[in-house]
């Protein structure tokens, strides 16, 4: 008996250990499984040209020609602001509004902006921060 279990306890540990393993791998497949059926989903969703449409106007603020867009104001941001500009529930009209400029139009004019070259010190005048006019005390100054 004592030779039998001897020969049997080496396979039967290496058969537990293989049967756990087989559970492990069988909850990975279970996981991935799950994983793949909500991609799936997924991508049936974005085959759908509403649904494409309503992800479009909801992420990118796209509107269709003819349609007049709203953008809601938190209440807070607009304090002391003229209250016919803001509308029922914080609404406002587009065309009270200035014109929304695309990111790269701004992006552009501060490249633009910063090729321009720099006024001197003496050129500006310190309090106002505008250019200094000619013939001011500042040139006069640099003249002696």
């Amino acid at each position: 008996m004592l030779v039998a279990f001897i020969v049997l306890a080496p396979t039967l540990r290496a058969y537990v250990t293989q049967r756990e393993q087989v559970r492990q791998v069988d909850a990975q497949l279970a996981g991935v499984g799950a994983s793949v059926d909500s991609i799936d989903r997924e991508l049936a969703r974005w085959q759908d040209a509403g649904f494409v449409q309503a992800q479009a106007r909801e992420r990118l603020a796209f509107v269709r020609p003819g349609e007049v867009p709203y953008r809601v104001i938190d209440p807070q941001a607009v304090a002391g602001e003229d209250e016919s500009v803001v509308g029922l529930g914080g609404l406002t009209e587009a065309a009270d509004t200035a014109p929304v400029v695309p990111w790269y139009l701004t992006m552009w004019d501060s490249v633009v902006d910063a090729g321009e070259p720099v006024a001197r010190v003496d050129e500006i005048d310190i309090l106002t921060g505008a250019p200094a006019p000619s013939g001011s005390a500042a040139d006069g100054a640099a003249d002696q």
